[in-house]
């Protein structure tokens, strides 16, 4: 199994699907197809925008995930880079 290491980049995004789900797993599982990075679950917002987390080798991998996840237009209304930092905010 390949393994992103530690020094890799990942990049939270926020997604707003056609058609709603709560189906994390499908969700997760359908966006790491689209987008070629493994791909996590990071929380819901609404039936329709949920937060990811892109896992990727390098920032340039990245970018070309989120390009996929743009392209595919069918599944994603909208695709936003979450500006937030991973840090807990108090």
């Amino acid at each position: 199994a390949l393994d992103v290491a530690a020094d890799g980049a990942t990049q939270r995004v926020m997604v707003k699907l056609v058609r709603g789900s709560d189906d994390a797993a499908a969700i997760s599982a359908e966006a790491t197809r689209i987008a070629g990075v493994r791909v996590s679950y990071a929380a819901a917002s609404s039936a329709q925008w949920h937060a990811l987390a892109l896992h990727c080798a390098s920032v340039a991998e990245c970018g070309d995930a989120i390009a996929r996840l743009r392209g595919a237009a069918d599944v994603y209304q909208a695709v936003e880079i979450d500006g937030r930092k991973s840090r807990s905010a108090s």
